[in-house]
């Protein structure tokens, strides 16, 4: 079973055409995440807003691997509620030279940008016109897509 099976039935199509868009141009990605349960959000959500120990022992709840302090400070999701709750979303990332590009740079924002438009074109919503925007336009959930406002 791949990731995209765990989504809703009314979802895959727009992944679907995405993930094949990504194919003909000859990108290579990685699907990090789709279906998240309310363990893992709350998780997620205390990152960079509660204690080390408060956010270790969340994610160890969720089955989720323990962070060291210089991660549990940044802040990874605005949000307590999200789309991967209702299996309507996705987190999928650029590979490039076998890495993922985590920092947007003049080097490979172009490719992030192709990514989101390309999402956009199979009808997903994209994370990357999420304000506030980078200097390269590019907002704070590059990897994420869903589907709905």
């Amino acid at each position: 079973m791949s990731k995209i099976d765990l989504l809703k039935p009314e979802a895959r199509p727009f992944f679907i055409a995405f993930l094949l868009a990504l194919d003909r141009h000859g990108l290579r990605y990685s699907i990090l995440e789709t279906l998240r349960t309310q363990a893992v959000q709350d998780a997620y959500y205390a990152q960079g807003r509660a204690s080390l120990e408060e956010i270790n022992r969340l994610r160890e709840a969720a089955g989720l691997y323990l962070i060291e302090a210089a991660e549990a400070k940044k802040i990874i999701t605005q949000v307590r509620y999200s789309r991967h709750q209702d299996g309507k979303a996705a987190d999928i990332v650029p590979v490039l030279n076998g890495k993922i590009p985590w920092d947007i740079t003049p080097e490979n924002a172009e490719l992030w940008l192709t990514f989101g438009r390309l999402g956009q074109e199979a009808g997903l919503h994209w994370g990357g016109t999420w304000e506030p925007l980078n200097s390269f336009g590019i907002g704070w959930d590059a990897p994420h897509y869903q589907v709905g406002e």
